[in-house]
């Protein structure tokens, strides 16, 4: 027998793992997707009236057909452009001002990252706290879309406090569904004053489980003795593989390989032969023509990218 609606030993569990995971006092909201974890931790930040600053690749900006606003009650997104999938620092301080100073288009509220990013890059630290900096300067909220967070924290060899409450983040979405779970992501609120509002916007939006042990214990398990890491780090060092044996091999790398993702240019033939194999990925048309993104995970094996590889007619090292 357990209790319902996180007041169960699994939840409780978790709840102290994860605080000590990063080193603070926190509140977290088990969830199953990370379209609701984005939504509404941006809806707490960002009233109606308000906006959120986040580039213009971004998840809630191109893949989430409207949720953060529809959460939100309506606040607008503020899309910008920046280099390799990550905002300028600059480019977003000058949009804050022209934002504040009309008082128009929305009021400023929110800054919504990604880590890693939608072009499979990452946020060093000095950048995270040089916009968490900012944020604090014009007392906005900051979001971080964490569904590879994972991927993250093993790339950079930081702490995950450093990478989030420390550098400024007030709610992160934590990721485990890319990264081994079977669908599980974790809220995880650093400014707890928010927690609150949150209880009653999970359960009014439909997102509070009964039996939400089921998602702590996957969350459990993925925490225990560093799985969460060990994936991680497997998923990326068969992206680093597979994006250098491509490059050796004449293909295009579209993007710097600093997560688990590969961004690269292949012609109709090799779309047409990998496909014929039965390799599954997507085409990526916003990096212009022929471009796909090549995703490697905690399963993914030497074996898979060498043969990936050779259907390509790519030579590899094996």
């Amino acid at each position: 027998r357990a209790s319902s609606y996180g007041f169960d030993p699994v939840t409780e569990r978790l709840r102290r793992k994860v605080r000590e995971l990063f080193e603070c006092d926190l509140e977290i909201f088990p969830l199953a997707t990370g379209t609701a974890a984005n939504s509404l931790a941006i809806a707490v930040m960002t009233p109606p009236w308000g906006g959120v600053f986040c580039h213009e690749d971004a998840h809630i900006q191109r893949d989430e057909l409207g949720a953060p606003e529809f959460f939100s009650a309506g606040a607008k997104l503020i899309p910008l452009p920046g280099a390799m999938g990550r905002l300028d620092r600059g480019l977003l301080a000058a949009s804050i001002d022209e934002i504040d100073a009309s008082r128009r288009t929305a009021i400023p509220a929110s800054i919504s990252l990604t880590q890693a990013t939608e072009a499979g890059t990452l946020y060093r630290l000095d950048e995270m706290q040089a916009i968490g900096e900012l944020a604090r300067r014009h007392s906005l909220g900051v979001h971080v879309d964490g569904a590879r967070f994972a991927n993250a924290v093993a790339a950079l060899s930081v702490s995950p406090a450093e990478l989030t409450w420390k550098a400024g983040v007030d709610v992160l979405g934590f990721g485990a569904t890319k990264n081994g779970a079977l669908a599980a992501e974790l809220l995880v609120v650093f400014r707890k004053e928010l927690a609150q509002e949150l209880t009653l916007r999970i359960h009014r939006s439909g997102h509070r489980f009964s039996k939400m042990r089921f998602l702590s214990a996957q969350f459990e398990a993925y925490l225990e003795g560093d799985l969460w890491l060990r994936n991680a780090r497997h998923a990326n060092a068969m992206a680093k593989k597979l994006g250098g044996e491509l490059q050796a091999a004449g293909v295009e790398l579209l993007r710097p390989v600093e997560a688990n993702v590969v961004f690269a240019r292949f012609t109709p033939a090799q779309n047409e032969r990998l496909n014929a194999a039965g390799f599954l990925y997507h085409e990526w048309p916003i990096f212009g023509p022929g471009a796909v993104r090549l995703v490697t995970g905690f399963s993914t094996q030497v074996e898979d990218v060498d043969t990936f590889c050779r259907t390509s007619e790519a030579t590899c090292a094996g």
